[in-house]
């Protein structure tokens, strides 16, 4: 996704999400591992040179391919600053190269098993952060999982979407296919829109719906933002994410 400039003025080419795992049950080393089409396009591909440095809640990627004077220095400086070096590699039966690390970089930035972590991503840069333990959520206008179903929000169900500035509401609807001409009535009358929750088949038909674009401009939003999803039974408020409030 496109958006060289976001509101907070950080600057960022995409946007990704992951999270901290662990090798198995058993292993409390954490390790993030990600597969992204975009990371060829962005330089890091197969056997180039990585710099992972440990930040105050999360890590950072450095393309470090050029102008590298001494190698063993670069080593000592990393260390110094309790990173690694490592290399992506390609997994036979996947298209994108595999960013790996774990262990020592991660505990350093208070990293562990289980968080969600946000990535933004330029040329020779990965910055990522944890996200809060607060049940936020990053989506944007296609807003798709599994967690809508502990929402109310199952396929087949209706919603409607509201927007103001700065704020999309998403409400469910109870039993919305029985009262359809209730709904459209309430809708009209209240200038709302009206959304039904489908099944992604190729997917595990996993629930999704998607804001009207004329909601998201309402909002003053672009198409092709991500929001801060504050959710609870029923109800998905869509606001603007604070990358600055997030670290970067």
């Amino acid at each position: 996704m496109k958006n060289t400039r976001s509101r907070n003025t950080v600057v960022k080419e995409g946007i990704h999400l992951t999270s901290v795992t662990r090798g198995n049950c058993n292993n409390d080393k954490p390790k993030i591992l990600f597969f992204a089409e975009w990371t060829k396009r962005m330089g890091f591909d197969v056997d180039t040179l990585i710099q992972c440095l440990p930040e105050d809640g999360g890590v950072s990627f450095v393309l470090r391919n050029e102008n590298i004077p001494s190698y063993s220095e670069l080593f000592r400086e990393t260390n110094e600053k309790g990173g690694t070096l490592i290399h992506p590699s390609m997994f036979m039966h996947r298209e994108y190269p595999c960013i790996y690390v774990s262990g020592a970089p991660l505990r350093s930035s208070g990293l562990k098993y289980g968080d969600n972590l946000i990535a933004l991503y330029e040329y020779g840069l990965i910055r990522m952060r944890k996200l809060p333990e607060d049940g936020t959520r990053v989506v944007n206008a296609r807003v798709f999982g599994n967690w809508l179903r502990d929402l109310g929000f199952s396929p087949g169900e209706v919603l409607t979407v509201d927007s103001e500035p700065g704020l999309i509401t998403c409400t469910l609807q109870e039993n919305g296919q029985e009262r359809t001409a209730e709904l459209v009535k309430h809708a009209r009358e209240n200038h709302l829109n009206l959304v039904q929750v489908k099944s992604v088949s190729d997917n595990n038909w996993v629930p999704m719906f998607e804001v009207p674009s004329s909601r998201v401009e309402k909002a003053g939003f672009s198409p092709d933002e991500v929001f801060r999803a504050v959710c609870e039974y029923g109800c998905i408020k869509l606001q603007e994410l604070d990358f600055v409030g997030l670290g970067f």
